[in-house]
């Protein structure tokens, strides 16, 4: 029962803060308007329902940021993406490389086995299944993105697994045909205590013959400054401002027109980003309060990630109908060094995280490669009022190999210090340089699918939806691996099989132009699949597994699923100038694919570990209060909890109304932009206040609990940016993190009896200077 009165009283508390906003907001419109629309809220053109259509008649909630929306916003990745989305959590590991990345909808998160979060490049999923430490998801970066939409809820019809919790898009501009374009951005800003930033990009395109063959090319580098130093605790060595980044990309699309109704468009993405260490810092050594975020690590933990994704597109247009078939090859190879030194130590004595003999070093090597065959076929009906339907075929061929290696020529000496043992006496070896794990792990899931939807008209105004998947997985995993940490060699080798048809059904009502209310019912699938089995190299660590009942962990879990009810509405108000997209859900998701850390062995496992209900709102108000004043502002609350108490070996994993997941249930976002006139030109004052709100307390009485973990602390980010428009040119001075705050994110160690904390923050105080140029 604390855990509801908790959700509700801040859910009270929420409401009690934005209700005078929201109507606020909705006095101003009323007051302002006329009847004249001629101020109202420009309408925004998304695909969520894979063909385009305005925002305000989709039945389904969905975000979308433009490209100038984006641009004035400030927005370079997903991190900022999620930032200003509520219902979209994002969150970065403290320990280690700080590659491993966690990314959900609605409450939908799990962190292991196959994704929850569909992540798309246009009609291409990318997102990556959770093999290892060393699998971590890559996202693209903002530059030359025609939009990003993010649909929330069980995308499981259109875009099939791993879309459970819902998907992120990535939209690119495409080659026109008629027209010519350029869009370029430069920028150059200043951190406070950290090295400078800049980033210059170009993109352009152009019909080469009329009608006919058309081509869109970009270029894009952009270099973050660090501002996290890093000083060995053994020797203060080191590097400031040493989490600096570079990162690039392009593309080239042509697209051609042999006759008018075929379009054929071969493109190529490229992009990679080389982040020199850690953003991570340790608790003992900074005091981000003063600016000062140090990293004690011996060496540096550099991450290098890079893709390349080749596709052809092809369009027909039938008299009645469009063929649409999407060809793709997705290309990538992540690399990580993490440093092991306190680890090692750790892992033997948790007491002591930090170098214990002169010239300690341990090193884990860590590779992640992704090889994506797609194929989509759709066929599906031109735009009509009364009868508007897809239909659709699917494959995709996904291999993902994993590396990880770790070299530590000081174990055999460290087992000496801590118990006076040696190799010889555990009966181990060193493998060749000084390795002592080393494991790979490969595994490919080919998936074929039939999906299609209808919308009926079954009145004017009354709209039935009806749409299905029938999916069938094949999932191999092969791992394999040797070294006194996998306690001798092993290999492991697991297929499985398994169908599953995912229905969707909903009602949409168009009471007029300006309202719509809608409700569905969906169901999202995630397959199941092999994992490692985590090596048993001390005592501590096999009485842990004998606590839970197991002798040894799993080499397989289950697919788990999610039933998704949700009611919402869209409406126009005032005569157009205020826009509300509200709705409330009820997400119950049933075998969940939970992660069971093991702090003694320090390592974690897959397990379907039994049910959850995940429920709450999305509220967005728009109101052009002023034919000069725009506010906006969105609220997302997720309480998802357990619906039962899971336990296992005569211990309790979790207790029914505990939280899944340690995001934050109330996330908010308000922002304000006022235009106005500056010597003969238009400028404006834009600020974005983003919010979110402290993440549940674990229960005491869990097993795993550790005491020195908090919940996600309440955070609350404020960015502004000062611009003017120069003929095509847009002039924009910003101030990122404005109140420069620096609140710790992601809290961490790695056992409880480690005296060892790393955190995160935001990046301190930014100053800067954009430009972006528009024909």
């Amino acid at each position: 029962m604390k855990h509801h009165q908790s959700a509700a009283a801040k859910l009270a508390c929420l409401s009690a803060l934005l209700t005078p906003i929201s109507c606020a907001i909705s006095a101003q419109v009323a007051a302002q308007s006329t009847g004249s629309n001629s101020y109202a809220i420009e309408e925004v053109i998304v695909t969520a329902s894979r063909r385009e259509e305005s925002l305000s008649n989709v039945a389904a909630s969905v975000a979308v940021m433009s490209q100038e929306k984006m641009d004035v916003q400030g927005i370079q990745s997903v991190e900022d993406v999620a930032r200003l989305t509520p219902g979209l959590n994002f969150s970065r590991q403290s320990y280690f490389s700080g590659a491993n990345t966690e990314i959900s909808i609605r409450g939908i998160s799990s962190g292991v086995g196959a994704a929850t979060t569909a992540v798309y490049i246009d009609d291409v999923p990318i997102q990556s299944r959770s093999l290892s430490f060393s699998s971590a998801n890559v996202y693209p970066r903002t530059f030359d993105l025609q939009r990003v939409e993010v649909l929330r809820g069980p995308q499981g019809t259109l875009f099939g697994a791993s879309a459970q919790g819902g998907a992120v898009r990535f939209i690119t501009p495409q080659p026109s045909l008629t027209e010519s374009s350029v869009y370029s951005r430069s920028e150059v800003a200043f951190t406070d205590g950290g090295d400078a930033s800049y980033e210059t990009g170009i993109a352009g395109g152009a019909p080469l013959v009329e009608d006919v063959l058309g081509i869109r090319a970009s270029a894009w580098y952009r270099r973050d400054g660090g501002w996290v130093d890093r000083v060995s605790h053994a020797d203060g060595s080191g590097e400031e401002n040493a989490n600096g980044e570079d990162a690039r990309a392009a593309k080239v699309a042509v697209t051609w027109a042999p006759v008018p109704e075929l379009r054929i468009t071969p493109s190529i993405y490229y992009q990679k980003s080389e982040v020199e260490d850690t953003s991570g810092y340790w608790e003992s050594l900074s005091d981000p309060d003063e600016g000062e975020f140090i990293n004690g690590q011996v060496q540096a933990q550099p991450v290098d990630d890079e893709y390349m994704l080749s596709s052809v597109g092809l369009t027909y247009d039938f008299p009645d109908m469009t063929l649409i078939s999407n060809t793709s090859y997705f290309d990538r190879d992540l690399q990580q060094v993490r440093d092991y030194t306190g680890f090692d130590s750790a892992l033997l004595n948790p007491t002591q995280p930090y170098v214990t003999i002169d010239g300690q070093i341990a090193t884990g090597y860590f590779s992640d490669q992704q090889e994506n065959f797609t194929q989509e076929i759709r066929l599906q009906s031109l735009d009509s009022a009364e009868f508007e339907w897809v239909l659709g075929y699917y494959y995709s061929d996904e291999e993902q190999s994993a590396r990880q290696r770790n070299q530590d020529y000081f174990y055999e000496q460290l087992l000496g210090n801590f118990f006076g043992l040696d190799f010889d006496a555990m009966g181990w070896s060193y493998l060749e340089d000084g390795f002592i794990y080393d494991t790979s792990f490969e595994s490919r899931t080919k998936q074929q699918a039939l999906f299609g939807q209808m919308d009926v008209a079954l009145t004017d105004r009354l709209t039935f939806t009806l749409g299905a998947r029938a999916a069938e997985f094949d999932v191999e995993h092969f791992q394999s691996g040797t070294g006194p940490w996998s306690g001798g060699d092993f290999t492991t080798d697991e297929d499985s099989s398994e169908t599953a048809v995912t229905p969707k059904v909903g009602l949409s009502y168009q009471h007029d132009n300006d309202n719509m209310y809608y409700v569905t019912a969906a169901e999202g699938f995630r397959p199941g699949g092999g994992q490692a089995q985590v090596a048993v190299t001390t005592d501590a660590c096999q009485a842990e597994l004998a606590a839970l009942g197991l002798e040894e962990t799993p080499t397989q879990y289950d697919s788990d699923t999610v039933w998704s009810y949700e009611i919402g509405s869209k409406n126009y108000l005032f005569g157009g100038r205020m826009q509300v997209d509200a709705n409330v859900y009820w997400i119950d998701w049933k075998d969940m694919q939970t992660s069971i850390w093991m702090n003694s062995c320090g390592s974690s496992f897959i397990d379907n570990t039994g049910e959850a209900t995940s429920k709450g709102i999305d509220l967005a108000l728009q109101g052009q209060v002023t034919d000069a004043l725009n506010v906006t502002l969105s609220v997302g609350y997720t309480d998802a909890t357990y619906d039962e108490t899971i336990s296992g070996g005569g211990v309790v994993i979790a207790e029914k109304g505990d939280a899944v997941f340690d995001g934050p249930q109330l996330m908010a976002t308000l922002s304000a932009q006022q235009d106005f006139m500056f010597a003969g030109r238009d400028a404006f004052l834009r600020v974005d206040y983003s919010y979110a709100g402290e993440g549940e307390d674990a229960n005491p009485d869990i097993y795993g609990y550790d005491p020195e973990l908090p919940p996600v602390p309440e955070t609350e980010l404020v960015n502004a940016r000062l611009g003017m428009e120069m003929n095509d040119w847009n002039l924009s001075l910003f101030v990122d993190n404005l109140t420069n705050a620096s609140d710790g994110l992601s809290r961490f160690h790695h056992f409880q009896a480690s005296p060892l904390f790393t955190n995160t923050s935001f990046r301190p105080r930014t100053i800067g200077f954009t430009t972006t140029y528009r024909y």
